[in-house]
């Protein structure tokens, strides 16, 4: 199995990367929508539209929420937002293009997430968070697969340098 047959998995890494960059860049442009609103009101409509009870928990939460945000809350969440989105939208250029480095960065980017998963499903056990864990597991280790036989490809399999080459 070389690199071309890989493509197409590449592609579909590419492509749940770009839509995640793309669903974060919408949710930051609700954000965004909301500065110099009145979000008490806000959580009202939102409320009725869920169709929650106001005095639940969940309405609760929402309102605490809402008396807590400021303007500088909401810029500081679109800025981060929008920068993990820059993440997602360059990870998914370099897969879709089959570069090493977005190999790496996938990898690495991954794996980032796999102890913070990990812990969420231990705190609170629930069938999204395994698959979530289980889904990031599984990309992570075919990128990885790939970059290993991309190793070997490239190498063979007794001459790879220990050191230097074109790492």
């Amino acid at each position: 199995m070389g690199k071309l047959s890989h493509k197409y998995g590449l592609r579909m890494v590419a492509v749940i990367e770009a839509l995640k960059g793309a669903a974060v860049v919408a949710l930051c442009a609700v954000l965004l929508s909301l500065l110099h609103q009145d979000l008490n009101t806000i959580v009202d409509h939102l409320t009725e539209l869920l169709r929650l009870n106001p005095d639940s928990r969940i309405a609760d939460w929402f309102y605490e929420l809402a008396d807590r945000t400021t303007g500088r809350g909401i810029w500081t969440a679109a800025s981060v937002g929008l920068a993990y989105s820059l993440c997602r939208f360059v990870e998914g250029y370099g897969l879709w293009n089959e570069r090493r480095w977005a190999e790496w960065f996938a990898v690495i980017s991954g794996a980032i997430y796999v102890p913070f998963e990990l812990f969420a499903v231990i705190a609170h056990p629930h069938w999204i968070r395994f698959a979530v864990l289980f889904g990031n597991i599984l990309v992570v280790l075919y990128i990885l697969r790939i970059l290993l036989e991309n190793r070997r490809g490239r190498c063979g399999l007794t001459q790879c340098p220990e050191k230097g080459g074109d790492e």
